[in-house]
């Protein structure tokens, strides 16, 4: 993974370091320790990829009111021959914000 890596989910910049997406999945697996990702699909092309792909996770049962992770989507991936330098997620925003809004409020 690149150290300048680039995220957005939905259009909207979420990540701008490795650092950065690094500290969004330790949340993500604090909240959801079995958090994992489904990839049901990958279409490659050269140094792009589109990756269709699920996120489960089932709340930590020391956080109350959490619902369980169940979102779908597809990525578009970029990289430089060696790392990924760049993602942009697609998926249900309503159903990720959901979940990251409700694992936020229960810390």
């Amino acid at each position: 993974m690149a150290t300048d890596l680039y995220v957005e989910v939905n259009g909207v910049p979420q990540v701008s370091s490795g650092a950065d997406d690094e500290a969004a999945m330790a949340i993500l697996y604090e909240i959801y320790p079995d958090y994992r990702r489904e990839i049901k699909r990958i279409i490659d092309s050269g140094d792009e990829a589109a990756v269709i792909w699920k996120m489960l996770g089932t709340p930590s049962s020391t956080i109350e009111g959490v619902l369980p992770l169940s979102v779908e989507g597809v990525s578009i991936v970029t990289g430089d021959g060696f790392v990924l330098t760049k993602a942009s997620l697609y998926a249900d925003s309503s159903a990720l914000d959901h979940a990251l809004t409700r694992a936020r409020e229960a810390k």
